[in-house]
């Protein structure tokens, strides 16, 4: 099994990091369940904004600048010291203009839809979480994502006891926000601890902050656009709908978020991997992260389409079952995201960076032209469908990069056998929805796996390789 520059195992504490976030999802889910029940519709709507409108902004800090401190650890640790000095000062000076930043865009916009002090108050959350990331940086440059997992699973903590004591004092969107903001303060500390120990510190000169923005320049173009294709659908809803809509759409929005996320980072682990191939072609963890992925999403999205209703009534209330048909178009949004996240890493680690931003700049404009034309029409549920179609153009337009430019072309026969046992799981989901959402979301679940196990595009060798990485990073937890 490879191992990392400490002597670790790099599948271990890979399969350690996917564990932790999965229960970060999950604390994440509960947090939204939380603000949910206190808040209720309308006023979620207001928080939902206002964190919006930060988001826009929420890739935009990073410019690259935490790829690039990986980057540099990676392939030389005695470095580490020069990098990470230069990119706290430039996460510093970028931190204060979105703090000041986010509050003057929200004041040209044609609606002000809540106060301008709750967008204040989400601006300096997530300037000040901005701060963490070069420390955390540092950790994925020396693969210790184990310690990387634990400082985030720390942090997930933190955050939701902050929510609960703001719930139990029945506090207001205010209130609420307040309790972000110091739950952000609190995960530059952690990070800060987590990451002191693996910066080396003998007499490296720091790097220039100009010299660091270049190199991150390529990457934070392409996380910028990412940023703003992320959170527009919240943004046009905002301005073009009520916020009652936004706050259907966020419960909506919430469960099938978490799921992009999960999915991303079983994508991002690959850009080592696929940034030192030398050979052309495909590593075999691409291949089984593709594979692997591919095969989840529609398994994913077809659990929730089946189980939207008594999911949200459970979760939510029954307030907000109406977002059911909303949350079903965000899962299948999710699954085609799934598809394409290892196809964006492996153009990014391999020098085609540009390309895929201008794929991203592309689905950036479907997607608000898709709901400045929906939206209006069809409120939440145009969002969903313009995000939808959005994201199965990006798949497509990474695929084809992905074959003329590395060379990487799926094989057509697993590609038509799971194309077709989705579309039977559809199939059987749809016409069994009489006996019962959890009877015929298993049944559909049954008839997909049981399709790609039959034409062995998904065998019991696989199952049993990932049983495998989760005893062995359990294991590896409990033996320190």
């Amino acid at each position: 099994m490879t191992r990392g520059s400490d002597g670790i195992s790099l599948g271990r504490v890979t399969t350690q990091l996917l564990l932790s976030r999965a229960v970060g999802y999950l604390l994440a889910l509960g947090n939204s369940v939380i603000l949910a029940r206190v808040l209720g519709a309308e006023r979620l709507g207001e928080y939902t904004y206002a964190m919006g409108i930060a988001a826009l902004f929420g890739l935009l800090p990073h410019l690259g600048i935490s790829t690039v401190v990986t980057r540099t650890i990676a392939r030389d640790p005695d470095a580490g010291a020069g990098v990470l000095w230069a990119a706290l000062r430039a996460q510093a000076l970028l931190a204060t203009g979105v703090l000041l930043g986010i509050p003057a865009f929200a004041l040209i916009l044609p609606e002000q839809p809540v106060p301008l002090g709750y967008v204040i108050l989400a601006a300096a959350q997530l300037a000040l979480g901005t701060l963490s990331w070069p420390y955390l940086a540092v950790l994925g440059g020396r693969a210790r994502y184990d310690r990387l997992a634990l400082a985030e699973l720390v942090t997930g903590l933190v955050a939701t006891l902050t929510l609960l004591a703001v719930a139990l004092l029945h506090g207001s969107v205010a209130a609420f926000l307040w309790a972000q903001v110091l739950a952000a303060g609190i995960a530059v500390i952690v990070a800060r601890l987590a990451a002191t120990s693996f910066v080396q510190t003998g007499g490296t000169e720091p790097m220039r902050i100009g010299a660091l923005l270049r190199h991150a320049a390529p990457f934070g173009a392409t996380t910028a656009v990412q940023s703003l294709y992320t959170r527009l659908d919240i943004l046009l809803l905002g301005q073009l709908a009520s916020t009652a809509a936004l706050g259907l759409y966020n419960v909506a929005y919430k469960p099938t978020n978490l799921a992009v996320n999960f999915g991303s980072t079983v994508a991002g682990t690959l850009f080592p991997v696929m940034a030192q191939a030398r050979e052309p072609g495909a590593p075999v963890a691409f291949q089984r992260a593709l594979r692997g992925l591919s095969t989840a999403g529609p398994a994913m999205a077809l659990t929730f389409s089946g189980l939207a209703t008594p999911l949200l009534h459970t979760l939510y209330g029954s307030e907000f079952t109406a977002a059911a048909l909303v949350l079903s178009l965000l899962a299948w949004s999710a699954a085609a995201n799934w598809l394409y996240a290892p196809l964006a890493v492996a153009l990014q680690a391999r020098g085609q960076e540009r390309w895929w931003m201008i794929s991203l700049a592309g689905g950036l404009a479907l997607n608000a032209a898709g709901n400045i034309w929906a939206i209006p029409r069809w409120g939440a549920l145009g969002a969903a469908g313009a995000t939808l179609g959005s994201e199965i153009a990006l798949l497509a337009l990474g695929t084809v990069l992905v074959g003329r430019k590395l060379g990487i072309l799926p094989s057509l026969r697993p590609v038509l056998v799971s194309l077709g046992a989705t579309a039977g799981g559809a199939a059987t989901l749809w016409t069994l929805g009489t006996l019962g959402a959890l009877w015929a979301t298993l049944a559909a679940l049954v008839v997909y796996v049981g399709l790609l196990m039959l034409f062995r595009v998904v065998t019991a060798e696989d199952a049993a390789i990932v049983s495998s990485w989760v005893r062995q990073a359990i294991c590896g937890w409990s033996h320190g």
